[in-house]
Order: structure tokens, then C-alpha cells, then sequence
């Protein structure tokens, strides 16, 4: 192998080492991105949940105010 071909081996082992670390940059970017988007989801779910519950207590309150002014059907 002569000199030349060595640098020119060399030069594009060089920017394939370049391009491997702005990967690993930009994998690591996405990664705190994904995290960031897993904890938002789970705020979602968490209000999901509670706008669920606060809905069945209404229920149940709606159902006990129907029962007490005998509006509630036999079906029911």
C-alpha cells in the first residue's frame, strides 16, 4: 500500500468516525426527547384517570339524587 492510498484510507476512515459521533449525538438527543414525551403522556394519563373517577362520583351522585326523587326507570 502506498503512502497515498494509506491517507486516503486514513481521511475516510476519519469521516466515518465523524459521521458515527454525530449519530451517537443525535441518538442521545432523541432519547431525552423520548423521555420528555413518555413523562408528558404520563401527566395525560394521570388527568385521564381523575377526570374518570371524577365522573363515576358523579354518577353515583346523580343516580342517588334520581333514586331519591323516584325518577329512576325499573330498567335501570
Amino acid at each position: 500500500m502506498t503512502l497515498e492510498q494509506g491517507d486516503l484510507i486514513l481521511e475516510i476512515l476519519k469521516k466515518v468516525q465523524s459521521d458515527v459521533a454525530s449519530i451517537k449525538r443525535e441518538q442521545a438527543s432523541q432519547g431525552v426527547r423520548l423521555a420528555a414525551i413518555e413523562d408528558h403522556q404520563r401527566g395525560i394519563m394521570t388527568s385521564i384517570y381523575g377526570m374518570q373517577s371524577d365522573i363515576s362520583d358523579l354518577k353515583t351522585r346523580v343516580d342517588r339524587i334520581e333514586v331519591r326523587l323516584g325518577l329512576t326507570d325499573t330498567e335501570h
